[in-house]
């Protein structure tokens, strides 16, 4: 902890320094910056560069208000910025630390590998292990409902017809990291193994290929926008994180599609990683 104090010392004297050259106050500060964003400017640019590393300890709202010459109230405003970021989190009673940096890869390429599924594997399990996470699953529902219009669209149903929906919340080293909920026609999935919580060892593509769906094509659609109020919960996501929204359809061999999946993943916490042929 002291040597963080110290570190952080240099950092902030070294960051004054930069501010050489520009219209300054009598305290050598940027004027047009009001003090709870220099604070936070400096705070930035110390974990961004890494003075201040994954799991440190920040200066107390004292200790801030007194580097800086403001009040408490100030420097809790910065501090706020930087959660509002995802740079730092707080622990009550304990501070606030720089938030571990360590995003989840979603391999695209290697995810729905059939080597996966023929070692008992499901795609989530299998990424987390390979980058030395633990893995864990809740199925928070197994239900019948409506399809909603895009689901019904890309399954080739009619709108509103009923279709199987599995929700599942993941976890890596009891971190959520995603929301899914996967969508299968009645006609493939009603009384079969895929209403139970563990539909198959391989995971649910090995349960769709035991019915003789067998995984050929997949198609994803993925844009970014900022939560909803029950993500923002299931997530525990920290506020001003966006979310990456993920829309995924799985073909079989014919050229069907026979499931669909929304998923949900917070943005500071997985990176999609894609390997494209080029002709």
């Amino acid at each position: 902890m002291v040597a963080d104090r110290v570190a952080w010392g240099a950092v902030a004297q070294a960051t004054r320094v930069g501010n050489v050259g520009r219209p300054t106050r009598s305290d050598g500060q940027p004027r047009d910056v009001p003090p709870s964003q220099r604070i936070a400017g400096e705070l930035r640019r110390a974990i961004v560069g890494g003075e201040l590393v994954p799991g440190a300890l920040l200066p107390s709202e004292r200790e801030l208000a007194r580097s800086y010459g403001t009040a408490r109230n100030t420097a809790r405003q910065a501090i706020a910025l930087l959660q509002a970021e995802g740079l730092v989190y707080a622990k009550h009673g304990r501070g606030v630390f720089v938030r571990q940096r360590r995003p989840l890869l979603r391999l695209a390429h290697d995810r729905y590998a059939r080597r996966h599924r023929e070692a008992g594997r499901a795609p989530f399990r299998a990424e987390a292990e390979a980058q030395g996470r633990v893995a864990r699953v809740e199925v928070t529902a197994i239900e019948r409902v409506p399809a909603p219009s895009w689901v019904a669209e890309r399954l080739s149903l009619a709108e509103g017809e009923r279709v199987l929906r599995r929700r599942n919340r993941y976890l890596a080293d009891e971190e959520p990291v995603q929301l899914a909920d996967t969508y299968v026609p009645l006609t493939i999935g009603a009384e079969t193994s895929l209403v139970k919580e563990v539909p198959a060892p391989g995971g649910i593509y090995a349960a769709f290929e035991e019915l003789g769906y067998r995984l050929a094509k997949i198609e994803e659609q993925v844009t970014a926008r900022m939560p909803m109020p029950e993500e923002f919960e299931a997530l525990a996501l920290s506020t001003g994180v966006p979310v990456i929204e993920l829309r995924h359809t799985g073909f079989d061999e014919h050229g069907t599609a026979f499931e669909v999946t929304h998923s949900i993943l917070p943005a500071d916490r997985n990176a999609l990683t894609l390997q494209l042929p080029v002709d």
